[in-house]
């Protein structure tokens, strides 16, 4: 599977990254990046964006791209191998590094409503993912949680993925081709828990095997990307803006789910549900990066179990 389209030169991009880090090294397939602030990789990977890193005896192993590789940080360097040195660009993509977190948690703690939600998710990293497994994966994620879709996931590679082996031996599957999934039939994909959502991952697959570009929803305008992913089946408001913001740059997309509603509640609303114009002036007020911003507030209600503490004050369980 080819890197996004996005991503750009090797010269520009690593211009970029070595003005922000104290250095940026690459030898012998080791790619290692020092003085990377605000990088927690088991909040990143254990967040619900990505579902395929497993923890190993040598770090963190993930697939993404159609490559395996390993990650892991000591001392405020994060270390990436086996990685070639035209795939650099993609990994530094991939984890966001020209992106200065420090400096959105300094925005965040600016205001008194956002402050507390910083220490529930510093070090978590908006991953910029393969935009078809990101599509597939969201859609799969509805009324699901974490472990099943990460198990929904390495099945649906196990049947229709490629098979690939690491330099150590290690054997994985890259996530199948958009042409792959759609010549599964919904009984196979049934049968790997899909449920309901089988033929929903079957029709958007061949939508994509069809030419829908996908691509192109990143210079898309928001609302305008969020029209065109909602033709896909199985793709409402949340999932929408789960694709557009862990795989298509789009860092105004803000998925709302129950989490999101109860600290929205909390934090800016004295514990009312937002109406729509509440919530369109709010998104304005958070700005570009609104959708990082999520992160940290979804984070802080599930961490403080924001549940029911406004439902309880209501007589709801």
């Amino acid at each position: 599977m080819r890197p996004s389209r996005a991503i750009v030169s090797w010269n520009s991009y690593f211009a970029e990254i070595k003005a922000m880090y104290e250095k940026t090294f690459w030898k012998d397939n080791v790619l290692l990046v020092s003085g990377v602030e605000r990088l927690d990789l088991n909040r990143t990977f254990a967040c619900g964006q990505s579902f395929r890193w497993q923890r190993t005896e040598r770090g963190w192993f993930g697939i993404a791209f159609g490559r395996g590789i390993y990650a892991e940080t000591a001392e405020g360097a994060l270390r990436i191998f086996p990685c070639a040195k035209e795939e650099v660009p993609l990994w530094l993509n991939y984890f966001d590094l020209a992106r200065d977190y420090a400096a959105i948690e300094a925005q965040l703690c600016a205001d008194t409503r956002l402050c507390a939600c910083v220490p529930f998710a510093s070090g978590i990293r908006v991953l910029n993912q393969e935009p078809f497994e990101t599509l597939i994966t969201f859609i799969l994620s509805a009324n699901n949680n974490a472990g099943r879709i990460a198990g929904i996931v390495m099945r649906l590679c196990a049947c229709a993925g490629e098979p690939a082996v690491m330099q150590d031996g290690r054997e994985y599957r890259r996530f199948p081709t958009p042409e792959a999934v759609a010549a599964l039939e919904p009984e196979a994909l049934r049968s790997i828990g899909a449920g309901y959502r089988a033929p929903y991952v079957k029709e958007s697959a061949r939508m994509v095997a069809d030419g829908f570009d996908l691509e192109a929803l990143r210079a898309m305008p928001l609302a305008e990307a969020r029209k065109a992913l909602a033709a896909f089946p199985g793709v409402g408001p949340k999932v929408a803006d789960c694709i557009l913001l862990f795989s298509l740059g789009h860092t105004d997309a803000f998925p709302v789910d129950v989490w999101i509603g109860r600290s929205l509640k909390t934090l800016f609303f004295d514990g009312q549900m937002p109406g729509r114009q509440e919530m369109e002036r709010l998104l304005h007020e958070l700005g570009p990066m609104s959708g990082i911003i999520q992160q940290y507030v979804f984070h802080y209600a599930r961490e403080r179990k924001l549940a029911t503490k406004h439902e309880k004050k209501e007589g709801k369980q």
